[in-house]
């Protein structure tokens, strides 16, 4: 009897102890579980703020690049009332030189993804989608629009040497003349010479290449956002 006793009193301690250990890892867990929820509603929240931030910034770079592939085609086009469609869009001669001789770059604001990146946080998103959508956003699209930006770089720097070698004027009487004998000067010498006309043409083909990857770019970002959102609201 007082065996039998033994046995179970040995056998309530064994359950109280694996219920005690169970309960300890179950606790452990959940706990685990909560902290994950958290660290993942913060990740998300951040890119999300991000996305907004980047959404302003494509949205003015849209604006700024079509711009200028309007600007080349005005100067290109050998319409007569060109000069004044082009006077229609623009303010300044400035303008005007930003789409010949300079370059429009691509630099949105990453700080957050970098970081989430950098500390290894992006493992609290569970979302296959969610991962997908940020690798072609900050991997593929914004790579193709950078090395757009690259070859338009190049093409840029090979235009403005060939008029500084070939129409010094162009630099150096620019703030002597008007607004409009800048424009004329401007439109006679690319009419009249097709090397130019054509280097003008291919930095025209790398500025909508740039920009044909931006739309992508920023289709990409709509559809990341509105994932991210839906996974904020079910919070």
């Amino acid at each position: 009897m007082l065996k039998s006793v033994s046995i179970f009193k040995y056998f309530i301690e064994f359950i109280v102890i694996v219920l005690g250990v169970s309960a300890s890892f179950w606790v452990e867990e959940y706990r685990e579980t909560l902290q994950n929820k958290e660290e993942r509603f913060k990740v998300l929240n951040n890119l999300k703020i991000e996305l907004d931030e980047i959404d302003i910034f494509s949205q003015e770079r849209k604006m700024v690049f079509n711009k200028d592939e309007r600007i080349l085609f005005h100067l290109m086009s050998e319409k007569l009332n060109s000069i004044d469609s082009l006077k229609n869009i623009i303010s300044s001669y400035d303008e005007v030189n930003i789409a010949v001789i300079d370059y429009r770059g691509f630099g949105p604001p990453l700080n957050r993804y970098n970081s989430i990146i950098n500390e290894g946080t992006l493992k609290f998103v569970k979302s296959d989608s969610i991962k997908q959508l940020l690798s072609q956003l900050h991997n593929t699209f914004f790579k193709y629009i950078n090395a757009n930006v690259s070859d338009e770089k190049v093409i840029q720097q090979k235009i403005s040497l060939y008029l500084a070698d070939n129409y010094p004027e162009i630099f150096l009487n620019q703030d002597k003349l008007s607004f409009d004998q800048s424009l004329y000067n401007l439109k006679n010498i690319i009419q009249n010479d097709p090397n130019f006309k054509a280097y003008l043409k291919i930095k025209s083909r790398t500025m909508f290449v740039k920009t044909f990857f931006l739309e992508k770019y920023y289709d990409t970002l709509i559809e990341l956002r509105n994932k991210i959102e839906k996974k904020l609201s079910e919070r």
